[in-house]
């Protein structure tokens, strides 16, 4: 994900969805009106607003759960352990 840009893996349909995820996570709000004008190139105004919800309401939560140190479902632990423990994840206080 961090090398979406140069990567053939994803569309541009999908490069500039991501873009705009990455810019909106960022404090202060990093996105641009380019990354919104690349978004509108893909995506119909509805559909962005959408995309825009989804970013927004992940963020949200993901700032709820780190918050109030949310435990992890046994699934999604599993999961992060198998597939990010090498990368350096640990559970920490959401164990």
């Amino acid at each position: 994900m961090f090398e979406f840009e140069s990567s053939d893996l994803f569309s541009d349909q999908e490069k500039a969805a991501v873009r705009v995820a990455v810019h909106a996570g960022m404090v202060p709000n990093g996105v641009q009106a380019e990354h919104m004008t690349a978004l509108s190139q893909h995506f119909r105004e509805k559909q962005a607003v959408e995309v825009v919800a989804v970013i927004s309401l992940f963020g949200f939560l993901n700032r709820w759960n780190d918050t109030m140190a949310t435990t992890l479902e046994s699934a999604p632990k599993h999961f992060a352990a198998d597939q990010l423990a090498s990368h350096g994840w640990v559970a920490g206080k959401h164990e």
